[in-house]
């Protein structure tokens, strides 16, 4: 009396696809390279499985039913393996958009991730009819810090002013890396006004001991900032501004922020 092949392979299709997902889902790594190779050796270890389960069944089936299974339970893990694969590339995918856009010395966003998060939040408050400020900084006397006492301190420093920008700044703002000595803020709902009130907390945040004292004596802040829709509605023109305004604070020779404040408030 012959035996249907059909239960037989679902059964074994499920033993095979508990195993699978139990050695190849690894939600979180970061190391795809190496996870594609660990998910290669466990497809190696699997494959091995099925010819395993057939010689197991030889004694009740047929040849027949044996190739069968043998090509059912391939199948199948062809099958698995495709969809554990793409999964794999995706996560390697955004590792390395996310890498792209984050600068490595203060792990910011960086000046990509600033235009694209720019634009977002532009088209966001047009269609909402909400404002928003955009903030650019610059560290003044960083050339110095360089200077007389090398990069790795200069490192130390910016990585400092992350730190103060992103505690002065509310959780909903977001702080980038803008390039060089300069960074940017974007502010969703915010007004000029309300901006200015947030960022007084810089100059003494900026004070906290985080580095050496000497180089905390070294760093100042200037800054400026535009919004929309009352300086500007195109983001260009919001840059522009609050980059005009940044060094109308610079050339103040006041380096501190209440120049800043000055130039958003006037």
């Amino acid at each position: 009396m012959s035996i249907s092949i059909t239960p037989i392979l679902r059964q074994e299709v499920e033993r095979l696809g508990d195993a699978f997902g139990s050695t190849l889902i690894r939600d979180g790594a970061t190391a795809c390279d190496r996870e594609l190779e660990m998910v290669f050796r466990d497809l190696a270890t699997l494959r091995s499985s099925v010819n395993d389960v057939v010689r197991r069944r030889a004694n009740e089936l047929s040849k027949d039913q044996l190739i069968e299974l043998q090509a059912g339970l391939n199948a199948k893990l062809d099958e698995l393996f495709s969809v554990k694969i793409e999964r794999l590339i995706e996560r390697r995918a955004l590792a390395i958009a996310e890498q792209a856009e984050r600068d490595p010395v203060t792990m910011l966003p960086n000046r990509a991730a600033f235009d694209r998060r720019l634009r977002d939040e532009i088209g966001r408050a047009q269609r909402y009819g909400r404002e928003l400020s955009v903030v650019l900084f610059d560290v003044d006397r960083f050339k110095s810090v360089n200077d007389q006492f090398g990069h790795p301190a200069g490192d130390q420093a910016l990585l400092q002013v992350a730190r103060a920008l992103k505690s002065s700044l509310r959780q909903s703002d977001a702080i980038f890396r803008y390039g060089g000595d300069e960074f940017a803020a974007v502010c969703p709902e915010t007004s000029g006004e309300v901006i200015a009130h947030v960022l007084r907390r810089l100059e003494s945040n900026l004070r906290v001991p985080g580095i050496e004292a000497h180089l905390s004596r070294q760093l100042g802040l200037s800054w400026g900032a535009a919004s929309f829709p009352a300086d500007a509605v195109e983001e260009g023109k919001l840059i522009r501004i609050a980059d005009e305004r940044l060094y109308d604070c610079k050339r103040s020779h006041h380096r501190s922020l209440a120049a800043g404040l000055a130039s958003i408030c006037r």
